[in-house]
């Protein structure tokens, strides 16, 4: 009995002691936003393993150890909080994206946003996961004020240009510097391969768009100042996702969907086809008293659209998987993706598989380690571009309608004009690119003494590609050769060393924050390429299957940038904000005399809404004022020799010996850093309590010693050279605004709009011998001059059309020129028409330009409407002019495809048509037909658009519904992408940008393969 009583008690003691170690918590969580309750919020207990998650009515119980102090409670795109413990609780949860504490990052670590003083564009990732993007640069498109997105191409994996507050070089570079957890990254095209041209690749396209927390873009000097030598052309900074403290969590987002062509071009059919020729010879027999004959078509049954031939509904389809979760000790993020492109020309496509690990780990109280890894796999099978005569593009937007594709027998057509069969270039000429990247960092911090803080970053960006161009004997490219293979292989190294050192202390109001640091940054770049021919077989497809060769060539090329950089950042009671910092960038690519660049910032910002004198209940809640100036630099787009002189040993040979050989580029010991000066005011506002809130920017960007590559006197011995030569401005005004229109527990409504106006001037170039300033033509029409703006078009003026024959000046009409032809402003007034007669009119880069974008939703269902449009710039249309143009009207003997428009508008007799001239065919005796496609403002039209730009509409299932399921959250959607473009432009697409990485091209369009539509069908799950 004893034995009993004092087991009873031993148990009554244990029971005692274990319920006074621990304490009953009982709460409820929602969300400040509409006061629903937050279903599977994450509640842990800090220091303790114990945690649980919210049920349906947003409620928690939980025992906590009698020693913990907080609870941890989280939730996805909601603000983390920290909250003392309490028997009975109540935590309300702010949206992450309305929270007015939003962190923002910002060079070399990151701010409240309310205390920004320079000009940042944030879009986090929620902006960013409802509406699917196959691109970082699709996903910022119309997402910030004063960035400018053009997709250079519709090609599976194609180019974007990016130009943020303009262009501010003429060949230095002029895309942004894009910084990944810390890594500046290579963001060019890094391909080799020739014939690719308009083409291009993005350099940043193996990026996996699923795994990005935020984007900043740095805009002004200020915010970007600490990049220094890269930053003239702003930064946009990529935070990758991360591991939080709470239960594992698994991901999936998959969609499925097709892509094609939203607009194609009206070409004249066969019978108006041979009816256009034959006018067209008509016109010239009644001129000439000729007699040519009148032609028929080479195959009458055939009425061929040769784009409907080589082009396909394409299957586009994208798989993310990703695990996150942690404990207070250790966070992780990991994921895999697989994206597939087909491309709308069919035999291209691009392939992306993509894996990502980012962990961190808290060693000690003092010490923390984080590791970012990214491994990404890429293939592009592409067509030869648009400024190659075997591309299948440019093939089939010239050949005429009356030749079909294949013969009686099955075998290609042979066309006329030296013309190529598209197909046969899709199906016989392979073009394939793999590149492999891994983007690999690894961080540190030591947290020395209470706010005095270590840092280092080691990591880089490693790229290998190979490249294989394969022309075959029975292409057209081999056949002369008996077949060709081109084989390129390529390493790029680019490695990062920095070490930053950060101390934050506060006296009273006075809160103050310092930053020192060290850089080194160096890039190598090996590359070797193969070319044989004569194979025995097709199918033999290896170099060493080759008989013969030609010379092998080989680049290994090096260059280091060394910086040591600073930031001061004060702030007094929260309303007196001062920025300072100070970057020295000592670049390898110039001579030791100007090797070491300094370039200073300094930024402002009054909050003026929280001064005593701002009333308390004012409509204008939170009003801020910020002005900053800051010096930033620019060394890209130089060689990384370019200041001294180099040789060339390939291919050399004196007497069966090698040699070495000057190069045409004479060396300039005298570059030094192009320097750009920007200015900036800005105002950021809230009305009713955040209801309405945006801001309002005005900047000026200057400029100076510009690198220009540019011809010099031959005499020399040398053909160019590189020099710092004029100056250039931009200014702007950037505006923007979102209104949150409803918001209540069923229903929301909220609208976005920006507005950016752009303008840019030419201020200075180089001079000739005698002080005079020399113009530099650029690109296919464009021309830099002084007093002019940046890369105008430069084009003879057409000036109507000649009505009758006595209009015409007595040297056109010996020439051949007759009423119908075009009537063009003689600039010299010496009564002839040439390239002399050019004048400057209109500008490829748009005047205004910004989005629209509306928000709904009710209860489940969420629906966006994506909005962009651009104003003021002119674009033109190159594929209509010159003799083998759309816009011929049946001039050449053998013909060419005709656009419809330009038949059913041409000039019949007077009064007819003041814009498009007749159809004359261009014989013998009669320039005519030359005379009416030179290249002139006839073909240069309004490039404005407004497109919807993306519609998406989605239900996210109710958390009830599915917690018997395991899964957290379901959304299914449906998803429109470019769905329309209104434009008066009667091309495939306003938006192109032959060779992107070259403003100065801006503008010209050759009819490049156009954006496509896409339709597209998905999940997002988690569990």
């Amino acid at each position: 009995m004893k034995r009993i009583q004092l087991l009873l008690f031993l148990l009554c003691a244990a029971w005692i002691t274990a319920t006074a170690q621990t304490i009953s918590v009982r709460g409820i969580v929602t969300s400040e936003e509409d006061g629903t309750p937050v279903v599977g919020a994450s509640v842990l207990v800090k220091g303790f393993s114990q945690g649980t998650i919210t049920n349906i009515e947003g409620e928690f119980s939980l025992s906590v150890p009698q020693e913990a102090k907080t609870l941890i409670i989280s939730f996805i795109g909601m603000k983390r909080l920290e909250v003392p413990v309490k028997p009975q609780m109540k935590v309300v949860l702010q949206s992450e994206t309305k929270s007015i504490d939003e962190v923002v990052v910002v060079a070399y670590g990151a701010q409240k946003k309310r205390n920004l003083t320079v000009a940042v564009a944030s879009v986090k990732n929620e902006q960013m996961a409802n509406t699917p993007a196959t691109s970082l640069e699709q996903a910022l498109q119309g997402k910030a004020t004063g960035v400018s997105i053009t997709q250079a191409t519709g090609a599976p994996g194609g180019a974007f240009s990016v130009n943020i507050r303009g262009v501010s070089s003429y060949s230095a570079g002029t895309e942004p510097l894009y910084v990944v957890d810390g890594i500046p990254i290579i963001s060019a095209d890094v391909t080799n391969a020739s014939g690719f041209q308009m083409n291009a690749v993005s350099g940043i396209a193996d990026i996996n768009p699923a795994d990005i927390e935020s984007l900043e873009i740095l805009k002004d000097a200020s915010a970007a100042a600490l990049y220094g030598s890269r930053a003239s052309n702003g930064v946009i900074l990529i935070t990758t996702k991360k591991g939080r403290a709470e239960r594992t969590k698994v991901s999936l987002n998959s969609y499925v969907g097709w892509q094609d062509i939203p607009h194609t071009l009206d070409y004249l059919g066969t019978a108006d086809y041979i009816a256009a020729r034959n006018e067209a010879i008509d016109n010239y027999n009644n001129e000439f008293g000729a007699s040519i004959g009148h032609v028929s078509a080479y195959d009458p049954n055939a009425d061929t659209n040769w784009f409907d031939v080589i082009t396909r509904n394409a299957l586009q389809t994208n798989h993310q998987l990703s695990v996150t979760g942690g404990n207070n000790r250790t966070q992780f993020f990991l994921s895999g993706g697989a994206f597939l492109q087909n491309g709308v020309v069919k035999k291209t496509d691009y392939k992306r598989y993509n894996l990502r690990a980012n962990i961190g780990h808290q060693i000690n109280k003092k010490l923390r380690i984080e590791t970012n890894i990214a491994l990404s796999s890429a293939e592009v099978n592409r067509a030869t571009g648009d400024g190659n005569i075997y591309g299948p593009w440019y093939n089939a937007k010239n050949i005429s309608p009356d030749y079909s594709p294949y013969t009686e027998d099955g075998d290609y057509t042979t066309l006329p004009n030296s013309w190529r069969n598209p197909l046969k270039l899709l199906d016989k000429e392979k073009n394939n690119s793999k590149k492999y990247r891994a983007i690999i960092g690894l961080k540190g911090s030591w947290n020395i003494l209470p706010g005095l803080d270590y840092h280092i970053n080691l990591g880089g960006d490693y790229i290998f590609t190979h490249e294989v161009n394969d022309w075959p004997s029975d292409s057209y490219q081999g056949e002369s050769v008996n077949g060709e293979i081109e084989d390129n292989r390529s390493y790029i190294f680019n490695h990062l060393i920095e070490h930053t050192l950060t101390y934050n202390h506060s006296w009273g109001k006075l809160n103050a924050s310092a930053l020192v640091g060290y850089s080194y940054q160096k890039r190598s770049t090996d590359n070797a390429r193969i070319d044989v021919y004569d194979f025995l077989s097709t199918s033999l497809k290896y170099a060493s299957s080759a008989g013969s060769s030609y010379s092998p060539s080989g680049v290994y090329a090096a260059s280091a940038l060394q910086s040591v950089f600073g930031r001061l950042n004060f702030s007094y009671d929260d309303r007196y904000l001062l920025e300072l910092s100070l970057r020295g960038d000592s670049s390898s690519k110039f001579a030791k005399s100007h090797r070491t660049g300094y370039f200073p910032a300094l930024s402002a910002g009054w909050r003026i809404s929280s001064e005593r004198f701002y009333p308390e209940n004012a409509a204008l809640s939170d009003l801020k004022f910020r002005l900053s100036v800051g010096k930033t630099g620019n060394q890209e787009g130089i060689g990384e020799y370019t200041y001294q002189q180099t040789y060339t040993a390939s291919g050399i040979k004196y007497e069966d010996s090698p040699g070495l050989s000057f190069n045409s580029t004479k060396a300039n010991p005298d570059l030094k850093w192009e320097k750009t000066t920007q200015y900036g005011i800005g105002l950021d506002y809230a009305w009713l309590k955040g209801r309405l809130e945006g801001s309002i920017d005005w900047y000026k960007k200057d400029t100076e010693d510009l690198l220009l590559s540019h011809s010099i006197n031959g005499l020399s011995g040398y053909s160019s050279t590189t020099s710092n030569v004029g100056s250039l401005t931009n200014d702007g005004f950037e505006f923007s605004l979102t209104s949150h229109n409803i918001q209540n527990r069923n229903f929301s409504w909220s609208t976005t709009f920006n507005l950016t106006y752009s303008h840019s001037e030419v201020t200075g170039l180089y001079k000739d011998a005698y002080g005079n300033d020399v113009d530099i033509t650029t690109g296919r029409c464009n021309i830099l001059r002084k007093g002019e703006s940046f890369a105008a078009f430069y084009l003879i003026k057409q000036e109507g059309i000649y009505q009758s024959d006595e209009e015409v000046p007595q040297s056109l009409y010996a020439k051949g020129v007759r009423a119908g032809d075009v009537k063009y402003y003689d600039l010299n007034n010496d009564g002839d028409i040439t390239s002399a007669d050019r004048i400057v009119t209109g500008t490829p880069f748009p005047k205004f330009y910004g989005s629209l974008i509306n928000e709904w939703s009710f209860k489940g269902f969420d629906l966006s409407i994506d909005l962009q449009y651009s104003l003021g710039n002119k674009i033109y249309a190159g594929w209509k002019s010159g003799t083998t143009g759309a816009g011929n009207l049946g001039g050449n003997a053998n013909g060419y495809a005709i656009l419809k428009s330009e038949w059913e508008n041409r000039w019949t007799g007077a009064g007819s048509s003041q814009k498009v001239p007749r159809a004359i065919y261009n014989g013998s005796g009669s320039s005519a037909y030359n005379y009416n496609t030179l290249e002139s403002t006839r073909f240069l039209e309004d490039a404005g658009f407004l497109r919807i730009r993306n519609i998406t509409l989605g239900y996210t299932f109710p958390k009830r519904l599915l917690v018997q399921t395991g899964i957290e959250s379901l959304r299914l959607y449906a998803t429109v992408n470019n769905l329309h473009c209104f434009t008066k432009y009667d091309g495939f697409d306003p938006e192109v940008a032959i060779n992107p990485q070259y403003a100065y091209y801006r503008g010209y369009d050759t009819g490049s393969v156009p954006q496509s539509r896409s339709f597209i069908f998905g999940l997002n799950v988690t569990f």
